[in-house]
């Protein structure tokens, strides 16, 4: 037995090794790729129902947004009319303070 027998038994032996850890690592990558493949479609799932939540919301406000505008600008006038009042009251040399 010269050191080429040992050289030759080590390379067999590497070659085994190795082979065990490539299948190894491919059966883990699988398996990583069929937990992610269910996440991804669970994921996908969840955003389609956002989706179709977001879109009848819009659809049910749409309508309602000429008349927010409306109540809103009513608003703002009559608040600023308000302010009109206050600001003539206190000029009169009168403080309501």
């Amino acid at each position: 037995m010269g050191i080429e027998w040992f050289r030759d038994l080590s390379i067999t032996i590497l070659c085994f090794v190795t082979t065990l850890v490539i299948v190894f690592v491919a059966i883990l990558a699988f398996l990583l790729y069929r937990k992610a493949e269910s996440v991804l479609k669970l994921a996908e799932s969840t955003v389609k129902s956002a989706y179709a939540t977001v879109s009848l919301v819009q659809e049910f406000i749409k309508p309602l947004l000429p008349i927010l505008a409306l109540v809103q600008g009513i608003c703002g006038g009559l608040g600023g009319i308000s302010n009109i009042f206050k600001k003539g009251n206190n000029e009169g040399g009168k403080n309501n303070e």
